[in-house]
């Protein structure tokens, strides 16, 4: 157990930010806040600053001294006052309990928590009242009042003791109120705590006593602390009981055994209040201010805890459990349970000690000017046997000892190499044998059995009789290497004065790492059995990961930098060999001009207790944010501020966060010291704000804290806003798109009328003229032809002409018809199609047939007319050209399209002609074309012999009018009559050529 100067000690008065004043009681509550009631009212600690609060509710007056601090089973802290105030701390807000609690006006003297969680409450002249849930009932009637009671605990067995101000010591049992005890009649009971076995621990003007369950224990026992108030107690995680003193603060240890630390020698100094927090660090104060005594991960010895001096040279652990060291002012010695020993020779305490090493019970020495010394245990004390350069050794001035796997001891001197020691005899070594150098730092045998020389010209390597050295040719940072050390995975740590290395499989293998701290002189290396090094520079004291060290893969803020707010005295380290090691406990042990400091992982452990985060507050557009749940801000918050703490009290500053906001695609971010954050330009939405703390080891093993919030939208952010807004434009488009349609249409009606007219004035211009003047000329060739005789030569020649002009005719007749169209706008499709026979021949005997399937349904003009035009191609090709017997029409009016089926039972097409055509023929391209414009799928099937069918299929939305509310038929009319006016663009062409 470490002495009371072992502790880390903080104290704070006026003069860093304490204003309380005198300190009357301390505690905590759920939320990681320190509180302080003192004689100016309640004062808060987060870690960094005091806050002094005087009016807890904004409208009551000053509360003035707070007398007393307790928290329930609910994490509720109860706030006592003077009179019959009280307050109540709850989810970070006060209240008045009286408001909701019947309190009796009673004017308070004690209150205290009792086994369940409940509060009791004592006031003066009256009842004892215990309150839970906020019920209050009645423990004791006033008729049992046993006077004014200033102290009270619960023990384990439910009981209930009371001290009092005059009358001593009361137990109430059943609500029945005992007897005082007898020993303590007429004393006053400052204080009182539940003791571990059952018992009591009681508080005294005249020292401390312990009631045992049955009696008080012998006085004698605590004797040293007789003439002390006992004012205050509490009791530590590891069952120490600590007292508070008029003469400052006392800790008792579970052996009984009494440490004292005097604040100071007045009366003034008085500690009145003591408590101990959540990560077990001992809260006290008085008039002065308040102080904390922590475990730091560091304890240290000095001269304060007995050292001759603080300045010390190399250490030692041996297998007993025995730290040997050796001050740098001569001597030998070692510590055994905390406690200095001393080697008494006279020899030895008149030398300096370079070097300390050894295997089981037997200790070597290497001195500054007596060589090597064994000291080998006998009895009680300790046999030295020295050796020499008259013994062989090569110089009597050594610096580093390394006692070997097989017994051999290897000695590195000042100035004349190394030397073996092996069944008394010397083997020596030097730069003639292939040292590098003859002054040697440190020496090391690894488990592979190579030996290991630390030298200022570089590194050599002894195996197998021959020698290997390194230097900074071969990557080591400079060639003056310092120390060496073999990890637990037996790679090769080398320690240089230029930074660290290490070497693996023979190789020097360079640390990615840029921090400087390893770029300066390493004076000492160990590893922890959690895989850390520790490391020792002349100005710091490390620890990193040595796994991600060697990967290269550490950060700065990873390599932890220890100082006095972790036990250590200072960080200077010393150069000599082995000034950091481990024992066999685990405890990393380090030689610095401030003493000697252990890191014990012990302590490491409980730094390891996950460290929770508390939401301090909550800003939007610098405007504070009401911490309810869910929290609500209004439209348009910019710049959201959150600010955090921790609820660690120890080491705040050690302290790193990450955070992440859900909601904004934003994964956690890299740790961070600072304990704000700021969030701009976030839209309106739910967030979840999630932030997490590290322990001060660096660990992450608490949970996060979470605040959901929502940030409300503007008018024009809100959905019903967003889908008015869109239905609109979709309104506006429809609107623009259907008078858009409504002009095209238009303009393509008029266009077709047009042409329409323009073709029927051509047709009447043709027949009037053209084809009249062919049929004159026709009728004059005839009366030619018949007064010409028989025999005339001019006869045939007549003959020839007549039958051209009749093709002729014929032809122009048939260009009539089709550039003039049936008056289809005053009948069907099916009726136009009907009357083509009587055009083309009536009397031809051909079977013709028009058949409709469903009803008739008006058509678009554009594309009535041409599937006129199409099936009319195909119905006259079987007239003329297929030699058919029967011709069918079938015209089918289906729900989802318009389809025209003409088929003949003539001789049929031939495949070459179906597919390309035929030459100077333009009759199947152009159904083909004029189809394929009007968005209609034409199928031929034709086979010689056997007939021909027409397949015309058009879209309903395509082909018939009533297809008003197709937006997409719509657009393929329009597209359609383009391609229309593209067809006969090409036909006119085609026609000039």
């Amino acid at each position: 157990m470490r002495s009371l100067s072992q502790y880390v000690h903080d104290k704070w008065g006026a003069d860093r930010g304490f204003l309380g004043g005198e300190v009357h009681a301390i505690g905590q509550s759920a939320d990681g806040y320190l509180w302080i009631g003192t004689s100016r009212g309640l004062v808060r600690f987060d870690g960094f600053e005091f806050t002094l609060i005087q009016r807890p509710l904004p409208d009551e007056l000053p509360i003035g001294p707070v007398l007393g601090l307790v928290s329930d089973g609910d994490g509720n802290l109860w706030v006592r006052l003077e009179g019959s105030r009280m307050l109540l701390y709850s989810n970070g807000t006060f209240q008045d309990p009286s408001v909701e609690i019947n309190l009796q006006a009673i004017t308070f003297t004690k209150m205290a928590r009792d086994n369940n969680g409940g509060i009791l409450l004592a006031g003066l002249g009256d009842r004892l009242l215990r309150c839970k849930n906020r019920h209050v009932e009645t423990v004791m009637n006033a008729d049992q009042n046993p006077g004014t009671v200033i102290s009270m605990a619960v023990a384990r067995n439910g009981d209930i003791w009371l001290g009092t101000q005059d009358n001593g010591l009361f137990r109430v049992k059943d609500g029945r109120v005992s007897e005082p005890i007898e020993e303590l009649k007429g004393a006053r009971i400052n204080t009182l705590l539940p003791a571990n076995s059952g018992g009591l621990w009681i508080g005294t003007d005249h020292g401390l006593r312990l009631w045992d369950g049955k009696e008080l224990v012998s006085q004698n026992m605590f004797s040293s602390l007789s003439k002390l108030r006992v004012l205050a107690l509490t009791k530590d995680q590891n069952a120490n009981i600590w007292a508070g003193t008029d003469r400052g603060i006392v800790r008792v240890s579970p052996s009984g055994t009494t440490s004292r630390s005097e604040v100071g020698s007045m009366p003034s100094n008085a500690v009145t209040a003591v408590f101990e927090d959540r990560d077990g660090d001992i809260w006290f104060g008085g008039i002065n201010g308040i102080e904390k005594l922590r475990d730091g991960i560091f304890a240290t010895y000095s001269v304060q805890e007995g050292l001759g001096s603080n300045a010390i040279g190399p250490i030692y652990a041996d297998s007993a459990g025995r730290i040997w060291f050796a001050p740098r002012n001569g001597g030998l010695n070692w510590l055994d349970q905390g406690a200095v020993r001393t080697l008494t020779d006279h020899e030895i305490d008149r030398d300096t000690i370079y070097s300390i090493a050894g295997r089981n019970d037997v200790i070597w020495v290497g001195r500054q000017r007596g060589g090597l010394s064994r000291i080998t245990p006998k009895g009680d004390s300790y046999v030295v046997r020295t050796f020499t350069t008259a013994d062989g050794l090569a110089d009597n001035s050594v610096y580093s000892v390394c006692v070997g796997l097989d017994g051999s001891v290897w000695v590195g001197t000042v100035s004349a190499g190394v030397s073996r020691f092996v069944g008394d005899k010397f083997t020596n070594f030097s730069e003639v044998n292939g040292l590098p150098s003859n002054a040697v730092h440190s020496i090391l045998q690894t488990a592979d059995g190579r030996v290991w020389v630390a030298t200022p010209n570089g590194l050599a390597s002894y195996a197998h009789e021959q020698w290997q050295n390194y230097s900074a040719r071969d990557g080591l940072p400079t060639s003056d290497v310092t120390t060496v050390f073999e990890d637990s995975e037996h790679l090769l740590w080398v320690g240089t004065s230029g930074g660290l290395t290490y070497i693996k499989s023979g190789a020097v293998q360079l640390i990615a790492s840029q921090a400087q701290v390893l770029r300066e002189q390493i004076l000492g290396i160990a590893e922890d059995r959690m895989g850390f090094l520790w490391i020792a520079t002349p100005d710091h004291i490390l620890r990193a990961n040595r796994d991600r060290l060697r990967a290269g893969d550490i950060s700065d803020a990873e390599i932890e930098s220890f100082g006095t707010i972790d036990g250590l005295r200072g960080v200077e380290g010393v150069a000599r060999d082995r000034t950091v090691i481990e024992d066999h406990q685990g405890r990393t042990w380090f030689s610095l001009n401030s003493g000697i400091s252990v890191a014990d992982p012990n302590i490491t452990a409980n730094n390891a207790n996950p460290v929770v985060v508390r939401v301090e507050s909550m800003t939007a557009s610098g405007n504070v944010v009401t911490m309810q749940n869910p929290i609500q801000l209004g439209p348009g918050a910019q710049n959201i501020v959150i600010h955090y703490e921790s609820t660690n009290l120890a080491t705040p500053d050690r302290i790193r966060f990450r955070y992440r906001l859900d909601g904004s695609h934003e994964g956690w971010s890299d740790a961070v010291a600072t304990r704000q954050v700021d969030y701009t330009n976030l839209g309106p939405g739910t967030y979840r704000f999630s932030v997490i703390a590290s322990s001060s080891d660096g660990l992450w093993n608490g949970s996060a804290t979470t605040v959901p919030f929502v940030i409300e939208p503007s008018f024009w952010q809100t959905w019903w806003f967003r889908t008015i807004a869109l239905l609109f434009c979709l309104g506006c488009i429809s609107a623009f798109y259907r008078l858009r349609m409504h002009q095209l249409a238009k303009q393509w009606e008029v266009r077709f009328q047009d042409r329409l007219a323009e073709r029927t004035r051509i047709a009447q211009e043709l027949h009037d003229t053209l084809l009249q003047g062919v049929l004159s000329a026709s009728l004059q060739l005839d009366l030619a032809d018949e007064l010409l005789p028989d025999q005339s030569p001019a006869k045939n020649l007549v003959n020839r002409v007549l039958q051209m002009m009749r093709k002729v005719t014929e032809e122009g007749r048939s260009a009539l018809r089709v550039l003039r169209v049936p008056d289809v706008d005053k009948t069907s499709l099916e009726m136009a199609l009907a009357r083509i026979r009587e055009d083309l021949a009536p009397d031809l005997g051909i079977d013709y047939r028009v058949i409709v399937d469903n009803t008739a349904r008006p058509l678009r003009p554009i594309i009535r007319d041409e599937v006129f035009r199409i099936s009319r191609e195909a119905v006259l090709n079987a007239f003329l050209h297929a030699r058919a017997t029967k011709i069918e029409v079938e015209i089918e009016y289906a729900a989802g399209h318009l389809r025209v089926l003409v088929r003949d039972d003539g001789c049929g097409i031939d495949p070459a002609v179906l597919r390309a055509g035929r030459e100077g023929h333009w009759g199947l391209p152009g159904m083909r074309e004029r189809s394929e414009s009007i968005g209609a799928v034409l199928r031929l099937r034709s086979r010689l012999g056997a007939g021909t069918e027409v397949d015309l299929t058009i879209p309903a939305g395509v082909a018939y009018e009533d297809k008003v509310n197709s937006r997409l038929s719509h657009w393929l009319v329009i597209f359609r009559f383009q391609r229309i006016r593209e067809y006969k663009d090409n036909i006119r062409r085609r026609t000039r050529r």
